[in-house]
């Protein structure tokens, strides 16, 4: 008998990609939806899916063989504060998912799994040089913590002995708060879009719906073991990017010298803005099947800028 529904677990789905990604995913009624969630969960926007509260360390092996899993989306991971946070918060995180590796491996029909991870890990890169999906990781800035929690995955997709699928989005312009710190609010105090150091790094650039769609699309029809970059348009530079923003703001654009931004934000921080991270992808046909038509930079920001004005959230999540 061929299954009529797909039972579909967000780890993080209360997140920011993760939002996105449930809203998405809740649009098709084959797909029934199970959320693990934190305490402070927006209950009211969940009726409707099987919610689980806890941790990502205290999932409970019944949950899975209570609705056996045909995909996971891996959105849950820890961060940090500061260097010391960040190290203790990656190591946990690290014991976390090799016990839900374990935990999956067990099951009777082990699930694909698409752990959300993004472009920092493939380090800082030359600007003739797009990084594609075989491309070797070379973490930089926040993505040398976070390595370590992908670090069991990375390990079992080499084994093959589970489906795990790598998505790896660019930079999101969406609701959140990463270009919100670093570009609009400096804006609302001085007037003028920052771009950082020259402004010569490069960047890949996609919308928080399109995101969602091509990491969907990887779950769905991805090959095994295969893994997806995240991004719509072409490769621009930030000073680009701080350009098309200012334009859009009637605003200036402001040059923040590297010294200046290390010395406001720290070194991890400065390391990430100042990153060359430009992609390219060897399924372009994912892209395609997520729905995703070329977006340049004024195509994205132009909804971004409306939705602050409505004062909400600008930006989201470090790559």
């Amino acid at each position: 008998m061929i299954k009529q529904f797909r039972n579909i677990w967000v780890l993080g789905g209360t997140g920011f990609i993760g939002s996105a990604l449930v809203k998405l995913l809740s649009r098709d009624k084959a797909n029934r939806l199970h959320l693990l969630v934190h305490k402070r969960a927006p209950w009211r926007l969940l009726e409707g899916f099987s919610t689980f509260t806890g941790t990502l360390s205290g999932i409970e092996p019944g949950w899975f063989e209570r609705y056996p899993p045909d995909i996971v989306y891996h959105l849950a991971r820890p961060a940090g504060s500061n260097a010391v946070t960040r190290k203790l918060r990656s190591a946990a995180g690290e014991r976390s998912n090799r016990r839900l590796v374990k935990i999956l491996r067990g099951l009777p029909g082990p699930p694909v799994v698409v752990y959300v991870s993004g472009s920092l890990m493939y380090g800082d890169r030359l600007d003739n040089d797009p990084a594609f999906e075989n491309a070797p990781l070379n973490p930089e800035s926040f993505a040398r913590y976070y390595y370590r929690n992908e670090l069991p995955w990375i390990e079992v997709q080499g084994e093959g002995s589970l489906d795990v699928r790598f998505a790896r989005p660019g930079w999101i312009a969406g609701p959140g708060s990463w270009f919100m710190e670093f570009f609009y609010k400096p804006w609302q105090r001085t007037g003028k879009v920052p771009c950082y150091g020259e402004g010569m790094q490069h960047m890949s650039l996609t919308c928080l719906d399109d995101c969602a769609a091509m990491i969907n699309a990887l779950g769905q029809y991805g090959s095994r073991g295969s893994n997806l970059n995240i991004f719509s348009g072409d490769i621009i530079t930030q000073l680009d990017f701080s350009n098309t923003l200012a334009r859009l703001l009637n605003a200036e654009t402001e040059m923040i010298p590297e010294d200046h931004l290390r010395r406001n934000y720290g070194k991890v921080t400065a390391a990430a803005l100042l990153s060359s991270s430009p992609m390219g992808t060897l399924y372009p046909e994912l892209h395609r099947r997520a729905g995703i038509i070329y977006r340049g930079p004024e195509q994205l920001l132009v909804p971004v800028v409306r939705l602050s004005e409505n004062k909400q959230g600008v930006f989201p999540g470090l790559p």
